[in-house]
């Protein structure tokens, strides 16, 4: 990511986070992370049907905040990383851990920073304070705070973005198949 990008990415202060409607996943915590900061924007993604998620919101008695854009199910998720500035994977590794975390990758592959779990696989891709933070849904109170750290020190951000998008590289296709021959090899 050029600078130009980093610093357009930086300049939208868009919180993402990409999920499916499961009360584990932190859809709840990421509402109320959107009304503690309502300086910045949050979008949300929800993998189901608009129905289901406006029944998932009364059924929580959630008010949605003027910060908040809640979608449903989409075709194309890679607009949304376009705005984005950070991505959130707030699962709770209490009742389920991320075997892998796709959202995470892609989000690193755009040079997003993170914020993920500190256990599960997705954990794996992110060494914090490098290109990104592992930090439990659990912690709200931290997760705001590096959220904060993230979007107001660019310095910071931009080292953040540049070593997502090294750790995405490590995925890349070539990289996984010459892996998987050494394992294989050896």
């Amino acid at each position: 990511m050029n600078l130009m990008r980093k610093e357009k990415s930086f300049g939208q202060k868009t919180v993402l986070m990409l999920s499916s409607l499961k009360r584990y996943k932190g859809t709840l915590e990421f509402i109320e992370l959107a009304k503690r900061l309502p300086q910045y924007k949050f979008e949300m993604v929800i993998n189901d049907t608009l129905e289901n998620i406006k029944e998932f919101l009364t059924v929580y008695q959630i008010e949605k905040t003027n910060n908040l854009i809640i979608h449903g199910q989409q075709n194309d998720v890679i607009p949304f990383y376009q705005r984005a500035t950070i991505v959130l994977n707030l699962s709770n590794k209490e009742k389920f851990l991320e075997t892998f975390g796709l959202t995470v990758l892609e989000a690193m592959t755009a040079g997003l920073p993170v914020i993920v779990p500190t256990k599960g696989g997705v954990a794996e891709m992110v060494e914090d304070n490098v290109n990104g933070y592992k930090i439990d849904v659990q912690e709200l109170n931290k997760i705001e705070t590096h959220i904060n750290l993230m979007l107001s020190d660019f310095g910071l951000y931009q080292t953040l973005s540049e070593n997502a998008l090294r750790m995405a590289k490590n995925y890349e296709s070539k990289n996984m198949i010459d892996r998987i021959l050494q394992v294989i090899e050896n």
